[in-house]
């Protein structure tokens, strides 16, 4: 019975999402709160996300590869599966973002070396070709190292190139490429740890499946890295917010006040980064259900609000002839269609994760 509401509940949110799509096909980009100013919103804010928890998803399917470490073997099939579901989700996003799926294809079949959009566009199909290829592989008790490797070079290459296209123009200094080419990767993998864990642990409970010792250990230690790794982005958040406000510009100094003082930057701090760090670096805390389950989905929402702070950090000033007649810097409010876009994103992904839990035997351990 409960399998039955919640797959009606993702039937709905795909239901709403493909009726915004409709929209956005006959009418236009009118539906969402995008201007000549805010050209990046919500959707695009998603579609970071969840490429970059599919990357960092794809860190954790790479360790008993990458490092041999063999005990992590007993998650590498979910965590595959979960980073293609969560990479499909962000596909989504990408396309509704641009308008139309011939974009895309037109992306692919137009070669620019030298632009990092088109190589980001060219890495992600590679990517997907390789999970799909993994997770079959695995499937059929028949785990690849070549593979494994391959997605965990491809997952830095996304992520890297990720933060390169979307801080290489001068024009918008707040957002700074060669910051972002080593935060993203790093974010990456905190929130592939946590989505591991939050998935992994609500999955057991739903499914009325007792956890093993070894499996619980397991999972402890994984709360053990996510704690450290998220303490570590936390110093790197800040250390950032330090620079921003004593070695910028005077522009640069009122667009780092106007960042501090929002709402998604706060949400990253508190929620995403220092409450989960906490929860996870006290023993009696860590080694609790309810403590993981709480810091993987706290993290989750901090660093979705960190996505989209940083989308609109880099647009809500508005630069050079668009800033004649407009205040200082531009509010944001995401329309009821963006809103469902992420809806609709979201369903996919769960629908796909849980088929592939119903169906695929994700507990499997391969050969």
């Amino acid at each position: 019975m409960k399998l039955q509401i919640w797959i009606g509940l993702l039937g709905l949110g795909i239901l709403l999402g493909l009726m915004t799509v409709y929209r956005v096909y006959t009418v236009g980009f009118v539906v969402y709160a995008k201007t000549d100013v805010l050209v990046w919103t919500l959707p695009l804010a998603t579609y970071i996300f969840f490429s970059l928890t599919s990357a960092g998803l794809a860190f954790v399917s790479s360790i008993p590869i990458i490092f041999g470490v063999k005990r992590y073997e007993a998650i590498e099939k979910r965590a595959i599966f979960l980073e293609l579901a969560v990479l499909i989700g962000s596909f989504v996003c990408l396309v509704l973002h641009l308008g139309s799926p011939l974009h895309v294809i037109y992306l692919l079949l137009s070669p620019n070396p030298a632009s990092p959009l088109w190589w980001l566009a060219t890495l992600y199909t590679i990517y997907l070709v390789i999970i799909v290829s993994a997770f079959w592989r695995i499937h059929t008790a028949r785990s690849s190292k070549i593979l494994g490797v391959l997605i965990f070079l491809i997952a830095i290459a996304t992520s890297t190139t990720l933060g390169w296209l979307m801080g290489m123009t001068d024009a918008r200094p707040t957002l700074n490429a060669s910051f972002f080419t080593m935060y993203f990767p790093l974010t990456a993998f905190i929130s592939g740890l946590a989505a591991m864990l939050l998935f992994s642990l609500v999955t057991a409970y739903f499914s009325n499946r007792e956890i093993t010792q070894e499996k619980n250990t397991l999972y402890n230690e994984l709360a053990r890295i996510l704690g450290i790794a998220a303490g570590l982005v936390l110093i790197l958040f800040l250390w950032r917010s330090i620079i921003g406000g004593i070695s910028s510009t005077a522009e640069g100094y009122l667009a780092f006040k106007n960042i501090i003082g929002s709402i998604p930057y706060n949400i990253e701090l508190w929620l995403g980064l220092f409450i989960p760090s906490l929860l996870m670096l006290v023993p009696s805390i860590r080694v609790t259900v309810w403590g993981k389950v709480t810091a993987g989905a706290l993290l989750l929402i901090g660093m979705f609000a960190g996505r989209l702070e940083f989308v609109l950090s880099g647009v809500v000033r508005p630069l050079g002839q668009m800033a004649e007649g407009r205040p200082e810097f531009i509010s944001y409010m995401p329309t009821i269609s963006e809103i469902l876009v992420v809806a609709f994103s979201l369903s996919i992904m769960l629908l796909i994760y849980t088929l592939g839990e119903r169906f695929l035997k994700l507990e499997e351990l391969p050969e």
